[in-house]
């Protein structure tokens, strides 16, 4: 599309003006930045109803709510338009039972009023039970599908997939194929019982990792064969979602979900080591950029919709992930943080930041025992001995190497996506809108996102106020000190015994030399680092 024909497009806030919103997970972290983009950035707007699932009493209903508005996602919202939260309609809800839950009163509103549907609630957490993973995620979107089929002024259904739905083919497109398993399997998975749901997830998911893949590829299939040519729908395939590269802050995380989990743990000293693949990538894509995509997607299909690439399906497919000339591998993502790590350290660490990252199984599993397994056994004698109350820390390493196990299937494995959809709709906004709703990664800069990620874990989910960093930094300067001495304890016993054993010899001054150039680098970074500890 010509430049000129672009400027004249209405822009995507002009789409939205007077329309009604409907945000389901909309107090998860996704749907927390949308919803708080679409107040900031559409002002216009006319109302947002939000969700809350399994809310009706009215103790749990003020406090979910209470806890979504003082989230500081909102902090930027609050001095810049705090006029915008008069337009937040929040309704109790549940988003696998039909009209999801909605009482008379608010199934009136919804159906007379809302314009666009944005579909974010899902069971994300890939040890979920299968029972769980499949009702929220394919009942639920059969749900909110037959509700919108009522909606008398819908414009437009976003549903929010995963890059991975179809990861067991060698290239994913923008594109749904259609999993065997019938559409009244899918709809009546409420009314299995466990023993057979999980019979049909190990029967039926071929060579996915987990039900979490799976389940997004079963809503998938049930949108085109149920509803393409009935409601106005489009599916966004976002990548690992992680922290905000701009909005509403730089580095904004409030989960410990994949990667943030994985900072967050590195930030305590708790990881240490991690296996990835040789060469692959890190499918990140910030939480804002998958937000703005959302809404775009959303305005594309209202003014703009020939412009997609249609597949079989029939659907509009938007494969949200980082372009193939911007994707850094693991090795890379290692590689720069280690040293931001040790720039914002916790202040409360269990070890010391850093660790071992390897492409080696037999290396990553020895690691797991010399750097997890036995510090852990060690605080825990220490904890029992003095009677310290805390959790133990070998049961937290078993869950922490539980949740890694479910993630190393983005560490060790490459994906190739295609993504012209998205690609599409970046060139063909509106220049302003490209600053306002921006959706193109190649202007990234991964060196000051990573320090930006690092530090926001620290800041927005460990709530470690940067007040204390002088502080953490003396702890983590005395920490190293203190580790430094425990190695060299050892080895100052065997100079001694070597010292006796062979005297003056020549040999010992030579073992006593190597010995040494082992610590003397370490000795001296160290004290470059000690000044602020002293």
């Amino acid at each position: 599309m010509m430049d000129e024909e672009i400027k004249t497009k209405p822009r995507i806030p002009d789409v939205f003006n007077g329309k009604t919103v409907l945000i389901t997970g909309g107090n998860g972290f996704l749907g927390k930045v949308l919803l708080e983009k679409l107040l900031r950035s559409c002002p216009g707007i006319s109302r947002i109803i939000v969700l809350l699932n399994n809310a009706y009493e009215m103790e749990v209903f003020e406090k979910k709510r209470k806890r979504l508005l003082e989230n500081s996602v909102f902090d930027r919202l609050k001095k810049e338009c705090p006029s915008m939260f008069c337009k937040l309609h929040f309704v109790a809800g549940n988003v696998t039972v039909s009209n999801l839950g909605l009482n008379s009163d608010d199934l009136a509103k919804v159906l007379e009023d809302v314009s666009f549907v944005f579909h974010c609630a899902a069971s994300v957490r890939f040890e979920d039970k299968p029972r769980t993973t499949m009702v929220i995620n394919v009942v639920g979107v059969d749900c909110v599908a037959k509700l919108c089929l009522n909606m008398r002024n819908l414009e437009a259904l976003v549903h929010v997939s995963t890059a991975y739905s179809f990861c067991h083919h060698p290239i994913i497109s923008e594109d749904v194929c259609l999993e065997k398993l019938p559409i009244c399997v899918m709809q009546d998975f409420k009314n299995m019982d466990d023993d057979r749901i999980e019979w049909i997830c190990n029967s039926y998911r071929k060579n996915r990792p987990s039900n979490y893949q799976y389940s997004k590829a079963l809503a998938e299939t049930l949108i085109v064969k149920e509803y393409s040519n009935k409601l106005p729908i489009i599916i966004v395939r976002p990548g690992i979602i992680t922290a905000a590269v701009k909005e509403p802050f730089p580095g904004w995380i409030d989960n410990y979900n994949g990667p943030s989990g994985f900072i967050a743990m590195s930030v305590k000293g708790v990881l240490k080591t991690l296996l990835v693949g040789d060469g692959v990538y890190a499918d990140w894509i910030p939480v804002d950029v998958v937000a703005n995509t959302l809404i775009a997607a959303a305005y594309f299909l209202l003014t703009q919709k020939s412009s997609f690439c249609f597949g079989p399906s029939n659907v509009p497919v938007v494969n949200c992930v980082c372009p193939e000339t911007k994707r850094i591998n693991w090795n890379e993502v290692v590689r720069i943080c280690l040293p931001i790590l040790d720039k914002y350290p916790s202040a409360t660490p269990f070890l010391t930041p850093g660790g071992v990252v390897t492409t080696s199984k037999t290396v990553h599993e020895i690691c797991k025992y010399t750097l997890h397994f036995f510090p852990a056994a060690a605080y825990d004698v220490y904890r029992l001995i003095f009677r310290v109350k805390s959790p133990g820390m070998i049961g937290a390493y078993r869950r922490i190497h539980g949740a890694i196990s479910h993630l190393q299937l983005y560490t060790t494995r490459r994906f190739y996506f295609t993504s012209k959809n998205l690609d599409t709709m970046n060139e063909n906004m509106h220049p302003d809108d490209k600053e306002v709703f921006f959706i193109d990664q190649e202007k990234i800069d991964w060196n000051q996102y990573l320090e930006d990620y690092v530090h926001g874990v620290r800041l927005f989910y460990l709530k470690e106020s940067d007040d204390n960093l002088p502080l953490a930094l003396q702890k983590l300067a005395r920490r190293r000190l203190t580790f430094f001495c425990l190695k060299t304890i050892p080895f100052g016993v065997l100079f001694i015994y070597i010292l006796k054993k062979l005297r003056k010899s020549q040999v010992a001054t030579n073992i006593l030399s190597v010995l040494l150039s082992l610590n003397l680098p370490y000795i001296g970074k160290l004290v470059n680092k000690m000044p602020n500890a002293c």
